[in-house]
């Protein structure tokens, strides 16, 4: 596979040497590269490079090995059939650490071929404690204190649960410290699901009947012969008759 090179030209080392020395230039160029999506002070070597560089928004080129793609926003595969499969939750208490597990989450799906939205922004949670600050005389005075947990959501479509747990595996493998993250996911069940069940349950009925069946049937048969048992043992009291008179005699 082939790679991007860039050149930094003299002009763009003087600018970084000039940005070094006032953050206010800096803290603008790198605004302006955030806007563009582009390095401050790069510039491609050719125009061959150019077309290369346009091409990253290709989906040809989003499972290819880039180096430097990370500085440019994913590529977002268009959705076809339109079946959410996934639905991740990010929170965190650090917004630029929650942005840049964001980024690095839509690069992996983009790398997987995984169509999935823009980061979703969520409601932030605010928590709030009041507890005081000096016990005794001085309770009354008391102090505040508030936690902000920021959250975003990622929504998938169109992929195989397979690549779903791909992707999932490894945002969990290299999940940032101070970033939680759930996911919710969505099962498919196969064609003519319904006539399936149907038939597991009629199934599951008649081998309960036969089986309670087969148990009146052994139970009807032992009776039958604990009847047969009484009437021969009748039978044979009644024919011999020293039983009988000794039965007389008792």
């Amino acid at each position: 596979m082939s790679a991007f090179r860039f050149v930094l030209p003299d002009t763009a080392i003087m600018i970084r040497r000039q940005c070094s020395r006032t953050p206010s230039m800096a803290s603008r160029i790198a605004s302006r590269s955030r806007m563009n999506h582009t390095f401050p002070g790069i510039i491609p070597a050719s125009k061959r490079q150019q077309e290369l560089v346009e091409l990253l928004g290709q989906p040809e080129a989003a499972g290819s090995i880039v180096h430097g793609r990370s500085f440019l926003p994913a590529y977002y595969h268009p959705r076809e059939h339109n079946i959410p499969v996934a639905l991740i939750h990010f929170r965190s208490y650090h917004v630029p650490l929650l942005n840049l597990f964001m980024h690095f989450a839509s690069h992996a799906a983009s790398a997987l071929a995984i169509p999935i939205s823009k980061p979703i922004p969520l409601p932030t949670q605010r928590s709030l404690w009041t507890v005081p600050r000096s016990p005794f005389v001085h309770k009354q005075a008391q102090e505040n204190f508030e936690r902000r947990t920021h959250k975003r959501a990622i929504k998938a479509w169109d992929a195989d649960d397979e690549v779903i747990d791909r992707w999932v595996k490894y945002m969990e493998a290299h999940v940032l410290a101070g970033v939680g993250m759930r996911v919710v996911r969505w099962q498919r069940a196969p064609v003519s699901v319904g006539t399936l069940t149907m038939d597991a349950v009629k199934n599951k009925f008649l081998l309960e009947m036969e089986a309670k069946t087969r148990s009146s049937e052994k139970v009807k048969a032992l009776g039958e012969k604990i009847i047969e048992q009484e009437l021969a043992a009748a039978a044979s009291a009644s024919a011999d008759p020293t039983s009988q008179t000794i039965v007389q005699s008792s």
